[in-house]
């Protein structure tokens, strides 16, 4: 029988301190327990790297001055062991079994190069319980997505210069090359909604998010592959 694939989790933070702890037992709490965690320490002014320190092995804290998001995750990668990675935003959770589902549903299937499940909101926890907002949906986003280090080198870098779009721009990019991508029924993460929320900390910038679509469009375009499906879907 052949080995489990190992899992490693990044975590890209910014004064984190007050949910990186609950974002960190998420992690530790999982039946598939990473063989390690990178936390990106992106230039916080408060106590997310003392927070993070404080669990020791098999979490590591590396800081970096503040470049964003993308810059942070990309330094994750830098660093990351693992055969799959997963990312994690500093104020969210990973549901129980967020790593198991996933890792299953990529075992033995050589096809797939992506695994992404359902999100949530949340704006609380109460008797040790994320008091959900609304239904859970398919997220098809990094906070969601476990895949193969091999695939995340092959699409390459998050982009540094945008503020919101970097995971969507990330997204597309795999896209365009026909990367297998498998979607499951299972919620794989809790996000958390609070007034500091990057997308809303930097509402202004929603305009990325067309630049990205159109920047997609033209590639595919140039490579004549705009009206052509690919990848393994569900």
């Amino acid at each position: 029988m052949s080995a489990e694939p190992t899992v490693g989790v990044i975590i890209p933070a910014w004064n984190a301190e007050r949910w990186l702890g609950e974002a960190l037992e998420s992690v530790l709490g999982q039946s598939v327990l990473p063989v390690d965690i990178v936390v990106v320490d992106d230039g916080s002014t408060d106590a997310t790297a003392t927070v993070a320190e404080g669990y020791g092995a098999p979490v590591r804290v590396v800081r970096q001055a503040n470049g964003g998001i993308g810059a942070a995750r990309n330094r994750g990668l830098e660093l990351v062991e693992g055969e799959l990675v997963t990312f994690l935003d500093a104020d969210d959770l990973l549901t129980a079994g967020s790593l198991a589902c996933r890792v299953q549903a990529l075992a033995g299937r050589v096809e797939i190069d992506m695994v992404f499940g359902a999100v949530r909101r949340f704006c609380e926890i109460l008797d040790g319980a994320p008091v959900a907002l609304g239904e859970a949906l398919p997220g098809h986003l990094p906070g969601a997505m476990l895949a193969r280090r091999t695939v995340l080198q092959r699409v390459g870098a998050f982009p540094t210069d945008t503020h919101v779009a970097e995971g969507l721009d990330w997204m597309l990019r795999a896209r365009e090359l026909g990367l297998g991508e498998l979607t499951v029924d299972d919620q794989v993460t809790w996000r958390r909604v609070h007034g500091e929320n990057n997308s809303l900390r930097h509402r202004g910038e929603i305009g990325e998010y067309a630049r990205a679509l159109k920047a997609s469009l033209d590639r595919r375009r140039a490579a004549g592959t705009l009206f052509g499906e690919t990848g393994a879907r569900r």
